[in-house]
């Protein structure tokens, strides 16, 4: 210790002790470095396994979706069917109606006859 105060010009312990606190530092720094890594590879596992959870979910919400589609086109094209068998139907309905009403002997009359009536309340 003399050589070092020899050397330092009387500040050998002073030196020491900024030795000792570098050390320290030094093993609290390696320490905390050494925690932030494993911390942050928790991290980025959990980070990485949510991108997947994510990505199941939004493939199943998109599967969904499109069977739900899929569901809402078969009904809308059932319906479209079906009015448009009602729709030929009244087209036919109101052709024969026509056709009566053309044939009728009283269609010249200027009040309703009661065979015109009875047309006009089957078509409602």
């Amino acid at each position: 210790m003399k050589w070092l105060n020899l050397l330092t010009g009387g500040y050998a312990s002073l030196v020491l002790y900024a030795i000792a606190a570098a050390a320290i530092a030094a093993v609290l720094g390696w320490t905390y470095h050494l925690g932030y890594d494993k911390a942050e590879t928790k991290g980025t596992a959990k980070y990485e396994q949510r991108e997947v959870e994510i990505a199941k979910a939004t493939a199943a919400e998109i599967g969904r979706q499109a069977q739900a589609n899929a569901q809402a086109k078969a009904i809308e094209a059932a319906r479209i069917a079906q009015l448009e068998a009602e729709n030929a139907a009244l087209e036919l309905l109101i052709k024969e109606k026509s056709d009566e009403a053309d044939a009728d002997p009283d269609r010249d009359r200027p009040a309703l006859s009661s065979g015109a009536g009875l047309r006009i309340d089957a078509i409602h």
